[in-house]
């Protein structure tokens, strides 16, 4: 057994730890005197050559960016086509870590704080307002993660939410259910004239972190410069705003178009019974004004609600400026021109209708018919591609070529809008000469029809279509830029543009003319008009039958004074409601025309500003009178005695002069002069005054049955004559 036996430690040993502690100790105060020595230094206000008093300055130092506000778009009536507005993202707290906050003062728990507690119900409660369904939902919230957002295959369901969605599922109170706000652009016509407004998207800057809103097509694009502004900055000294460094914030400018809304409503209307009942590939229509080149309506379909963020981007091609096709028959209105500009039209001489044979290549009549013998006349009212071919061999293809130029195609309009198409031309052969005489082998965009239209409606001045009617500075009320008339050039003569609107009078007139189901006459307007089929390319071969063709027409309304080019073009329907496809087309033409025809509005819009309407409710009927008229107004009286009760127009809105104001008094009503009112200023009287209204004709009164100053009661029946202003 052995004893326990004491180690006694060796002497080297505990030397060596004596010397080791020693060392360690004088280290450990060596780096605290350093270290002393530091912050006395730092404390004297400099280090590595540097003042801290100043750096610590400029860490208390900041710089705020104030985003400018996008300015809003509207329509040449005032109304709102794009503004600002706040949209906010969903998102969902799953971490149980994260406690409810109760409100100290009512002792409920703030609505969003903390976790999702009961995943069910928030399922079931957020799947009534978001685009996703309960199981979707569901499926998110029982994943294992801090937070989630709700993405479906369509899109992400908590993204861009509107007010109202915010403020149903904040009243539900749900826990864990949380938002981030940030502005965004709201339509409150959805999807009115969208290819035109266009749309815009969202990006964070890199730089600021700030989501910055830019143009991604349309009038947001090509206008972006002018509706973003500029941000602003705010530059603060500790906790002082440093005024000389700071930049006050530009918001924004706001553009008024040169839509008229209650045209653009009733085209957008009827654009959809069109589209639905042909069930078409694509459809485009669009209204201008012949003397000034303003677009009072556009639309297109399909088109898209730039509310919603998740449309296909397929759908973005604008059909005004973009995606230029071959027009077909409409380009014969320009071959005739050039013919008869260069004395090669002979409207009398005759040909041989159906078919033609240039260079062993069939030209061809509509479904190959062989009409007999025609002269060149019938052969443009019943649109025969033989005639226009044979008209183009006698110009020659140098010459044709040279008013193709001339009247601007193979070109853009640079009308404002961004990307717009030139247009392109097979022109090598004599084929593909005689084909471009009747629109095919050429292809263009409506913008470029209307503007050559144009030369025809005015005498030989051609136009550029437009859009912009002002951009004004919302702060100021300055116009920064305005909307004009630009002349393009004078492809043909006076008298060359009178005579090709009676040969397009023919197309209308005549039994066998192709565009007389867009007649007017009825309605006192005598309007020039020629339709178009095209035939679509595909492959490089052209498809056969009426569902394969372009369906087009171009109208100038009056004939002897155009005040308005109509352009209407439907691709490939699949359904032919009407007997002919012209008489569905004009569903939309006659509606349209004869609201622009007969709105005095749209008659002086462009020769007018707005101004307020003053308040006369309570003067005397002179002294309201008085006032409105000084204000630009015109004026008509319900009654006779006291002072004015109520006015048609409200006070203090914005409204265009010239319009009438039907004031309301005590007293009896005497008819007033009606003559040169139109139709709707007729009737809005006549319903004010309780009498019946009756006319004939169509335009602006010319004459009425009973004179003026006759009495009128509710029993009093009033006709009128309505005919067309030269």
């Amino acid at each position: 057994m052995k004893k326990n036996v004491r180690r006694i430690p060796n002497k080297r040993v505990t030397q060596n730890a004596k010397i080791f502690g020693g060392v360690l100790l004088g280290a450990m105060i060596l780096v605290t005197l350093g270290l002393g020595v530091r912050l006395f230094i730092i404390a004297g206000g400099s280090v590595d050559g540097h003042n801290l008093n100043d750096a610590t300055r400029q860490a208390f130092m900041a710089k705020q960016i104030v985003p400018a506000n996008r300015g809003k778009i509207y329509d040449a009536t005032g109304q709102v086509l794009a503004e600002n507005t706040t949209v906010y993202d969903l998102y969902a707290v799953l971490d149980t870590k994260v406690l409810r906050v109760k409100d100290p003062k009512t002792g409920k728990y703030v609505s969003g704080s903390g976790h999702v507690e009961d995943k069910a119900l928030t399922a079931e409660k957020l799947s009534q307002v978001i685009a996703m369904s309960q199981s979707e939902i569901l499926k998110r919230l029982e994943k294992k993660a801090y937070q989630v957002e709700f993405i479906s295959t369509k899109g992400q369901a908590s993204k861009n939410l509107s007010i109202a969605q915010y403020q149903k599922i904040q009243a539900m109170n749900l826990p864990g259910i949380n938002f981030t706000p940030h502005a965004a652009r709201s339509y409150p016509e959805d999807s009115t004239a969208s290819h035109l407004i266009g749309m815009t998207k969202s990006n964070e800057d890199p730089k600021t972190g700030q989501m910055v809103q830019s143009g991604l097509m349309g009038i947001e694009a090509s206008e972006n410069s002018l509706l973003a502004g500029k941000n602003g900055i705010k530059n603060y000294d500790g906790q002082t705003e440093n005024v000389q460094d700071s930049k006050t914030v530009q918001n924004g400018n706001d553009v008024y178009l040169t839509l008229d809304g209650n045209l653009q409503n009733t085209l957008e209307t009827r654009m959809d019974d069109l589209f639905s009942s042909t069930k078409a590939v694509s459809a485009v229509g669009v209204l201008m004004e012949a003397k000034t080149g303003r677009i009072v309506a556009a639309t297109q379909r399909p088109n898209f609600n730039a509310n919603d963020q998740n449309d296909a981007p397929q759908l973005w091609t604008n059909l005004l400026d973009q995606g230029a096709f071959e027009p077909g028959s409409t380009m014969k209105g320009i071959t005739l021109s050039a013919a008869i500009d260069t004395g090669e039209w002979r409207p009398n001489d005759t040909y041989q209708s159906g078919t033609l044979l240039i260079d062993g290549k069939k030209v061809v009549d509509a479904f190959g018919q062989n009409q007999g013998i025609l002269t060149y006349r019938e052969g443009f009212w019943r649109s025969s591609n033989v005639a226009f071919a044979k008209t183009e061999q006698a110009l020659g293809a140098t010459t044709w070529r040279k008013y193709l130029e001339k009247f601007h195609f193979l070109q853009s309009t640079h009308s404002g809008l961004n990307n717009e198409a030139s247009g392109s031309m097979s022109f090598d052969y004599p084929i593909d000469q005689a084909n471009t005489a009747y629109g095919q082998g050429i292809s263009v965009t409506p913008l470029q029809m209307l503007q050559a239209y144009s030369a025809i409606a005015n005498d030989g001045q051609e136009i550029k279509p437009y859009f912009v009617d002002k951009v004004v500075n919302p702060a100021t009320g300055a116009v920064i830029e305005q909307g004009k008339t630009t002349d393009v050039a004078r492809p043909i003569k006076a008298s060359t543009a009178q005579q090709v609107r009676k040969y397009m009078i023919d197309v209308v007139n005549q039994k066998t003319g192709t565009a007389r189901e867009f007649d007017l006459r009825k309605f006192g307007y005598q309007i020039a008009a020629k339709t178009g089929t095209a035939q679509v390319s595909q492959g490089g071969q052209y498809l056969q039958g009426l569902n394969n063709a372009i369906h087009s027409v171009m109208v100038l309304a009056p004939e002897k004074n155009p005040k308005y080019i109509f352009y209407l073009a439907l691709k490939q329907p699949k359904v032919f409601p009407d007997p002919t496809i012209q008489t569905t087309m004009n569903k939309v033409f006659q509606p349209l025309m004869l609201q622009a025809l007969n709105s005095s509005d749209s008659a002086v819009k462009s020769k007018t500003t707005k101004q307020t309407v003053p308040n006369v409710v309570g003067q005397s009927i002179q002294e309201a009178t008085a006032t409105l008229e000084q204000a630009g107004f015109r004026t008509a009286v319900v009654g006779s005695d006291g002072q004015v009760t109520s006015q048609s127009l409200l006070p203090d809105q914005k409204s265009l002069t010239n319009q009438l104001v039907i004031l309301k008094a005590k007293g009896n009503t005497h008819l007033p002069d009606m003559t040169d009112w139109s139709l709707t200023d007729a009737q809005a009287f006549a319903h004010a005054a309780g009498f019946k209204l009756t006319w004939t004709g169509s335009g602006y009164v010319a004459g009425q049955s009973l004179r003026k100053d006759q009495l009128v009661v509710d029993t009093s029946q009033v006709a009128i004559t309505l005919k067309e202003k030269n």
